[in-house]
């Protein structure tokens, strides 16, 4: 979970709740970053089984290789343990559109004009690696995750649209 916001300022005072933010792949997850713990969801330095939740707000599309972040998302969620997550989902799509991606060197593609989202801590924003489809629904049932759909409409509260959706992987 993001280490600002609505919701982290709700949850902040929970006992057990660990928040954290990605401040790059050269730095080792649980480093401290300014007071801020780091942890990269590819390489998450928790136990296995140690999560009965985990909450990532938009945060998959800007990772190169989001199924092996919810591999290890998985790996730290205990059975029946839960993610809880939102990002861009194409509904009409069967397969992920990948807009870049890391070379074997190393080195960043751009598959398709780049795509940034806004992002407090940098200012040029977050690349986009990858729109989702129906293809991740596949590919978490693949991994173990049961996945329930939830399309949020509160006009009341300025929830509309067809996007709105969260998703709740259960281990």
């Amino acid at each position: 979970m993001e280490t600002y916001g609505a919701l982290h300022d709700i949850l902040k005072d929970m006992k057990g709740y660990i928040c954290s933010e990605y401040y790059g792949n050269d730095i080792a997850s649980e480093t401290y970053v300014n007071g801020i713990l780091h942890e990269n969801l590819i390489n998450l330095s928790f136990p296995d089984n140690y999560f009965d939740l985990v909450i990532s707000a938009d945060v998959l599309e800007h990772v190169n290789d989001p199924y092996k972040a919810h591999r290890e998302i998985y790996r730290v969620l205990k059975v029946g343990g839960r993610h809880i997550f939102s990002a861009p989902f194409i509904q009409t799509d069967f397969l992920d559109v990948e807009y870049a991606t890391i070379g074997e060197n190393g080195n960043l593609i751009h598959l398709k004009e780049p795509s940034y989202h806004i992002d407090p801590l940098r200012p040029e924003g977050a690349l986009v690696f990858r729109l989702f489809s129906l293809e991740m629904l596949i590919e978490l049932r693949k991994i173990g995750f049961w996945v329930n759909l939830y399309h949020l409409y509160s006009p009341l509260h300025g929830i509309i649209g067809p996007n709105a959706i969260i998703f709740e992987a259960i281990k």
